[in-house]
């Protein structure tokens, strides 16, 4: 045998890539591929606060949830009724219907000061988040008959079940007689012979509320309270009611008050400020963002 026809191996054997350019384009996608996959789990893994959307554990709820009905605070006590609060602000008289006129001031008349007192008190309470309501919230009465427009304004203060009800009016002394333009000072009327709505709170409370809040706000002198006159807008209603006489137009001196925005800016201010004593003493309450009030249920 000769040697040189022998085969010998010379190292391992190799091997050869016979499509360079296919290799390299598989290769190249599955780098990218690897790439995508670790960028993807890095910012799931790496981001807690959820800006690159769900957490690997959280799911969406697809499903409607069914509405239940929003509790009370508390169950309603036994004979009583749970009821939005609000305040009707009664401006007395309108239109053809002037009310009292000063004998000092052409076209003063008492329906637009009243008006002008009830408007600013109405502010005053929406800036509070206490919701109130107008009887009349213009030149207007509600009805074009005397008789009628009081009925109208305490029928509606029952239909709207309002909570409390404020009615406001300029007083006056015939000058006829003597000494009538010294005669000065606020009056307040409720009307003490009806049902209390409100546990361990009269309608001879909410007046001495409204007429400690009103003179210390207004400094006006302050002449008596009556509980016995039959007034249809305090007798008639639902709610505890007040009527209140703000001051003589028929004295000069009063007169020039009524006149002058200091003073109906500073009696809206009693207004609203004794309306707040009231809702202590009744015990408003504030239930998913409203207000509500227990009321004695009616006989």
């Amino acid at each position: 045998m000769k040697y040189s026809s022998l085969k010998f191996t010379k190292g391992k054997p190799r091997y050869r890539i016979k499509n360079i350019a296919r290799f390299a384009s598989v290769l190249l996608v599955f780098l990218l591929t690897l790439t995508a996959v670790f960028i993807i789990l890095a910012k799931i893994r790496g981001n807690d606060n959820g800006e690159y959307g769900l957490k690997p554990t959280e799911t969406i709820d697809v499903s409607t949830p069914t509405p239940e009905p929003t509790p009370t605070p508390y169950p309603v006590p036994e004979g009583k009724t749970m009821e939005p609060f609000f305040v009707m602000l009664d401006p007395g008289h309108g239109d053809v219907d002037s009310g009292t006129f000063s004998p000092y001031i052409d076209g003063l008349y008492e329906k637009d000061i009243v008006l002008d007192i009830a408007k600013k008190t109405e502010v005053l309470l929406i800036e509070r988040g206490i919701n109130v309501m107008l009887t009349r919230e213009d030149d207007m009465r509600i009805v074009d008959h005397n008789d009628k427009d009081l009925v109208a304004r305490w029928n509606y203060a029952n239909e709207q079940k309002a909570s409390l009800f404020v009615s406001i009016h300029v007083n006056a002394y015939d000058l006829k007689y003597k000494g009538a333009a010294s005669v000065k000072g606020m009056e307040l009327y409720y009307f003490e012979d009806k049902h209390e709505v409100y546990s361990d709170f009269t309608q001879q409370r909410f007046a001495e509320i409204m007429r400690d809040s009103i003179t210390k706000a207004n400094g006006i002198e302050f002449r008596f309270m009556k509980g016995d006159l039959r007034l249809a807008v305090v007798r008639n209603t639902t709610m505890p009611a007040v009527l209140i006489e703000t001051a003589y137009i028929t004295n000069k001196e009063e007169n020039d008050k009524l006149n002058s925005q200091e003073f109906r800016n500073k009696t809206a201010k009693g207004i609203a400020d004794g309306i707040e004593t009231a809702m202590a003493e009744i015990g408003v309450f504030e239930h998913n963002g409203e207000m509500y009030v227990f009321k004695e249920i009616g006989e």
